[in-house]
């Protein structure tokens, strides 16, 4: 069997498909267990890492959650689906818009620093000049190509994630370490142009129009989160959203 790597999908997202199209179709139903993950390596015939990933893919997506010495659970998908549907516009995060382009998105953290807030980040997270963030700069890839450069302001409470953490997806590891969930926040949209650092990593010319996005996200309990800065290549890749249909 080939590995991962040498698929066009990889064997995670084959399987991952199938069981979002089971999950759809109604063959697991708002709050059946799913199988374990050796029920499903017997059954489908892929490793125990492959499903792990799949199961991970689907949590990150919220088709399923966890329960620590329980297993998965389906999640009310009628719930995903209304912020598609409802009168609010529904973002695609990077991989799902990756992914819905074809491409296979890849997560390296470039660095991790504690710094001192500016006066933005101050003003969001209600802090002062002595306190400190956790920053985080990750660089984003589709299909080994470098799209994205994307930095990250965290409270210093989630100073002790991992860089395998932070490769992956950090809503997921916020979820099942800290039981912290994203709620809502505000998503700015503009252009800027390439920086001497942005040009090295996204391999573009300085001075390149790059898109810029801005996310401030509160937590479920209205704290605030995070700050999340993304400068993004337009030329390879395109900002995905869902906009509902309105009777005009």
């Amino acid at each position: 069997m080939c590995s991962d790597l040498s698929q066009a999908t990889p064997l995670y997202a084959e399987l991952a498909d199938k069981l979002r199209e089971d999950i759809t179709a109604g063959v697991y139903k708002p709050g059946d267990q799913m199988p374990s993950e050796p029920t499903l390596c017997e059954t489908t015939g892929y490793s125990r890492s492959t499903v792990r990933k799949a199961l991970q893919l689907l949590v990150e997506e919220g088709y399923v959650t966890r329960s620590q010495g329980k297993g998965t659970f389906v999640s009310d998908v009628s719930g995903r689906a209304s912020a598609v549907s409802g009168l609010t516009p529904s973002f695609l995060s990077y991989t799902e818009s990756v992914r819905s382009l074809g491409g296979i998105p890849d997560t390296h953290t470039l660095d991790i620093r504690v710094v001192p807030p500016t006066a933005g980040l101050k003003e969001f997270f209600g802090i002062t000049d002595e306190n400190r963030l956790f920053e985080v700069t990750r660089l984003r890839s589709s299909d080994g190509e470098p799209i994205c450069l994307e930095t990250i302001w965290l409270p210093m409470l989630y100073a002790d994630l991992t860089g395998r953490e932070l490769d992956g997806s950090i809503y997921l590891a916020l979820r099942e370490r800290y039981a912290i969930l994203p709620e809502n926040g505000t998503k700015f949209i503009g252009i800027c142009h390439a920086n001497n650092r942005e040009s090295f990593q996204l391999h573009v010319e300085r001075d390149t129009p790059l898109l810029l996005i801005e996310d401030h996200v509160y937590d479920q309990r209205g704290r605030p989160l995070h700050v999340t800065k993304q400068v993004m290549r337009g030329d390879k890749h395109r900002y995905s959203m869902h906009i509902p249909s309105v009777e005009m």
